[in-house]
Order: structure tokens, then C-alpha cells, then sequence
């Protein structure tokens, strides 16, 4: 019985110490993986830029062909593409003669040129529904290459909301005197709670002066203006939560607030400036990409497995 004790704690002990070399120290739904060393020779690498999408050339011109500029930079061995995620937007720019692909034409095109590993990186804000899609979309073509991986959206660890933090709170244009309002379009995911989680750890960092919002959920207009009341706020600015400023958002967002908060009482300006400007949100992009090229995503049942024994 006795040796059957230790015999059993002998194998514990693999098992833990087997778990403790795989699963990487940034969470246990990521395990460490080079994506460089696990390629043979003839195999090739490319980067998929995924953005939400704009039918504005100034808006991409500015924001989303700078972003895979720095990409191309920033990995100037590695073939770098771009796709939008959004179809309406590219119906409409097909429609006047702009060719843009979808994530799933732009994969397939990879395939067919001979790439075999694939880091798709989305220049999306939160694990919402535009994540929730592309991470679908590469579960079912993941079968086309050796090695298909999706970098994370801009908020996803706490490290993440810090660097985000710092990186809105620093350029100059954002006001030092007054309440800082980011404001985004919201959704009815779950992961709307991002939005209410980064005003609360500015609040928790000591950045009193610093507010979160959102157009279509929670926070909403009447309990952030309440907050700002509270504080004694009287003068307020706006600051844009959004990859990309198209006119529609403007009008359905920052007009939105800019009106709301005015009725009761503030005094409102707006930092017209959109996250896909700022040189450090460009940055953390980057460095989700290079994250991704060192640690593969685990399934639930890759974890689970960790526990079954």
C-alpha cells in the first residue's frame, strides 16, 4: 500500500511538473509555442491584419494603412496582408471600385500562395462579437495551414488595460484641468463589462479624473454625468474609444454624448483624435502580434485535460 502511495505521488509529481513546462505564465488558456521554431524549411509566415473596416480613405490612409505600416516595420522578414471584417464595409468599397477582402478570402489566398503559418491579428478593441467571429471564422480554415493563430484584441489581460490606460492619458490634446470621458459604442455582449472595468481601474490607479462610457450599453449617460457631478466636475472632454472616427460614428457616438452631457450642465470639448493614432496603441497591436508568435491559444478541453489525472 505503502508503494502504491508513492507511486502514485511519483506520477503527481510528473504530471505537475509536465503542466508547469507547458502552460505559459501570461494564463493557463496560453502554453508557450514559437511559431518560427515549429516551421521547416519551404515554409512560409505571413500576418493578417484584420480591421473593423472604413469607407473613408482618410480614415485609411491615417489609421489603418499607418498600422500595417508599422507592422511591416516591426516584422520586416514576415509577409504582412490586411482584410476587413466588416461586410458592409467592403460591399461598399467594392461598389465604388476599392478591392478589400473579407478574413476568409484573404486566408484561402494565403494558402494558395503557399503560406503555411498564419498569425491573424484583429485591430479590435474588446472579446466581443467582432472577436467572437473571426476567431470562428479561423477555427474552420485552420485546416488550410500548418499553423493558424489569433492575436488578441487591444483589451484582453490586465497588463493590457494599463498599457491602454497610459497610452490615452499621454498624448497631448487630452486636457490636464477637467473630467477625461472615453467614449464607445457599447455593444449587448457580455463583453461590454470591458468598458465598466477600465473606468474602474482608472478610479483604483488614482486617475481620478478619468471616466468610461458607452453609446449602447453600460456605463450609460445618465450614470457617468452623475459620477462627474459627484466629483464636481464641471468642464468635460471626450475622448474617442474607437479603432477608426468615421463620420457615422461621430454622429451616433460623440455627438451623442457631446448633447447628453451639455443638457446637464458640462461644459464639452472633444479630442478628435481616433486610438489608431496613438503610437502606443499601435505599439501594444504589435506586441500582441509578437505574443502570438511565442504562445498558442489552448482549447477548454486542452485545459481540461491538465485535470483529469
Amino acid at each position: 500500500m505503502y508503494r502504491g502511495f508513492l507511486r502514485s505521488m511519483f506520477v503527481c509529481s510528473l504530471l505537475l511538473g509536465f503542466a508547469c513546462s507547458l502552460w505559459a505564465k501570461p494564463g493557463r488558456e496560453f502554453y508557450a509555442s514559437d511559431i518560427r521554431e515549429s516551421m521547416e524549411k519551404g515554409d512560409k509566415l505571413a500576418i493578417l491584419m484584420v480591421h473593423f473596416g472604413s469607407a473613408y480613405p482618410e480614415a485609411r490612409t491615417q489609421v489603418l494603412d499607418v498600422m500595417n505600416k508599422r507592422v511591416k516595420e516591426a516584422f520586416p522578414d514576415v509577409e504582412v496582408r490586411q482584410a476587413y471584417s466588416a461586410r458592409s464595409v467592403v460591399s461598399r468599397l467594392r461598389a465604388q471600385g476599392v478591392w478589400v477582402q473579407l478574413p476568409a478570402d484573404a486566408l484561402v489566398e494565403l494558402r494558395d500562395q503557399g503560406f503555411t503559418h498564419v498569425i491573424i491579428q484583429p485591430t479590435i478593441i474588446i472579446e466581443g462579437v467582432e472577436m467572437e467571429a473571426i476567431r470562428k471564422e479561423a477555427e474552420q480554415r485552420k485546416g488550410l495551414f500548418k499553423d493558424l493563430r489569433v492575436g488578441n484584441p487591444l483589451l484582453y489581460d490586465d497588463a493590457d488595460y494599463e498599457a491602454v490606460m497610459k497610452a490615452v492619458s499621454s498624448p497631448s490634446g487630452v486636457t490636464k484641468n477637467g473630467a477625461k470621458l472615453l467614449v464607445a459604442h457599447g455593444t449587448y455582449h457580455a463583453s461590454n463589462s470591458a468598458y465598466a472595468k477600465l473606468g474602474y481601474m482608472f478610479q483604483t490607479k488614482g486617475m481620478k479624473d478619468y471616466y468610461t462610457g458607452t453609446r449602447e450599453g453600460f456605463p450609460t449617460i445618465e450614470n457617468v454625468g452623475e459620477q462627474m457631478r459627484q466629483a464636481g466636475h464641471k468642464r468635460v472632454q471626450l475622448i474617442p474609444f474607437m479603432f477608426v472616427l468615421i463620420r457615422g460614428t461621430e454622429n451616433t457616438v460623440t455627438d451623442f454624448w457631446q448633447k447628453g452631457l451639455r443638457q446637464q450642465g458640462f461644459d464639452v470639448d472633444i479630442y478628435l483624435k481616433p486610438l489608431g493614432e496613438n503610437p502606443a496603441i499601435r505599439s501594444l497591436f504589435i506586441d500582441h502580434i509578437r505574443f502570438a508568435m511565442k504562445y498558442k491559444r489552448a482549447t477548454i478541453f486542452d485545459r481540461k485535460k491538465l485535470y483529469t489525472h
